[in-house]
């Protein structure tokens, strides 16, 4: 048996390799099935995040037209790009007084005198801009001058209570965001935010113009600010911009300080124009701008000298600025005729000659942006010899020449001086 089962081996075995009537020399190996290549996974792109609506403020989602509110000059937003430097010049020159100026040191009467002209019209400014009239009463010490600080309201009184002359007060409107956006007084806050004892966080009033804060997008509520001309989207070379270019905060541009206003010199020409070529009162929203417009095509077309023809900055020295250029009785030309009060004149002239009905700009005509017209001979009082008055004030100096006492002087004085000199100090350009 043993025998047998040996013999019988062999079949077995080949039985078991799946033998049958091939020979062992035909047999192939199996083959192994190669896998089909697969496709090299790319990368997908990252999905783009749902765009994101900014928090809403909510402080002022409520207000509405008329009401009269409390705010920090931080939250305030322009709806303009450029303002007139010089113009914050003036306010920041004649606000900060010099308590150590040696001109009057020797007498107190007229030292207090110059203070309350100086720093005392700060304070008026200021409760005139919050709706509170004007200071209760002048500083009746140095040391009360000395006191007294915007950001300290314990230290000087207004004569009435804040917003109660709403008359007087800027205007905003409620965004669709809930910020507050500025359809009037980018100076004001701005020269309040530049002055020492001001900034950022000082306390004012304003009054809600609109409340917009049921337009569903930034688009829709700016599209309806430029529809109802409540924004001026040129920057300080009068060129056109995109919502998006508009500065963040009110104040001069700063290199330690980004967001700030750009500085519009022709803004500024028709600031000091006023009371001369045009009458301030009722005015439509940025109408110092539409007359800037008008003044720089003049300039363009050969009309008008360029501000580029006269000694408005440095190099030219703070005397030759502000030489003196005047209208006579007849309206016409006396003095320098390459100074700053010199651009102002033929400005104003050239502004005044202009029909009531004569386009300034788009459908706003001369009248309704408060034209002066200048008469020759025109008697006392009237309003030519006020603009031929206001004009010859513009560079004057704060010294009266008959007798040495102080006086209020020129806007123009301030301002070129601030920009040259700086905070007016003793032993500085101001000249004491």
């Amino acid at each position: 048996m043993r025998a047998l089962a040996l013999a019988l081996l062999p079949l077995a075995l080949a039985a078991c390799n799946g033998g049958g009537d091939d020979d062992d020399d035909d047999v192939q190996p199996p083959v192994a099935e190669t896998p089909a290549p697969q496709p090299t996974p790319q990368p997908q792109p990252e999905p783009e995040p749902e765009p994101q609506t900014p928090p809403r403020n909510t402080a002022y989602l409520q207000k509405k037209a008329g009401d009269v509110i409390q705010v920090r000059i931080e939250e305030l937003h322009p709806t303009q790009a450029a303002i007139g430097y010089d113009q914050i010049y003036y306010k920041l020159g004649r606000w900060q007084g010099d308590f150590d100026r040696a001109t009057w040191a020797a007498d107190p009467v007229l030292q207090l005198d110059y203070l309350n002209r100086t720093v005392g019209k700060k304070f008026d400014d200021y409760c005139e801009d919050v709706g509170a009239a004007e200071r209760a009463q002048k500083f009746q010490s140095i040391a009360e001058a000395r006191a007294a600080r915007l950001d300290q309201p314990e230290t000087f009184t207004c004569l009435d209570a804040p917003g109660t002359n709403t008359a007087n007060l800027k205007t905003v409107i409620v965004g669709w965001d809930g910020n507050l956006y500025l359809t009037d007084g980018h100076h004001t806050f701005s020269s309040l935010r530049e002055i020492s004892d001001g900034g950022p966080k000082l306390p004012v009033w304003v009054k809600v113009d609109a409340n917009y804060s049921d337009l569903p997008t930034a688009a829709a509520f700016w599209q309806r600010l430029v529809d109802e001309r409540r924004a001026w989207l040129r920057d300080g070379q009068n060129q056109p911009i995109t919502v998006d270019q508009l500065p963040t905060r009110v104040g001069l541009a700063s290199a330690q300080e980004p967001g700030g206003m750009q500085e519009d010199r022709y803004r500024s020409l028709v600031y000091f124009t006023r009371d001369i070529a045009y009458s301030n009162g009722n005015l439509p929203e940025f109408a110092e701008f539409l007359w800037g417009d008008w003044l720089r095509r003049q300039a363009a077309a050969g009309q008008l000298q360029g501000l580029d023809q006269y000694k408005m900055q440095a190099p030219a020295t703070p005397a030759e600025i502000l030489a003196v250029s005047t209208l006579n009785k007849d309206i016409l030309p006396t003095g320098a005729n390459d100074s700053y009060a010199a651009a102002v004149r033929n400005a104003s002239v050239k502004m005044s000659a202009l029909a009531d009905t004569a386009i300034v700009f788009e459908d706003r005509d001369a009248a309704s942006l408060g034209r002066i017209v200048l008469e020759a001979n025109a008697a006392s009082g009237s309003a030519t010899k006020t603009a031929r008055d206001t004009l010859e004030e513009l560079p004057r100096n704060d010294v009266k020449t008959s007798d040495g006492t102080p006086r209020g002087a020129g806007k123009l004085w301030f301002a070129v001086n601030y920009r040259t000199c700086g905070k007016p100090a003793a032993g500085t350009c101001w000249g004491w």
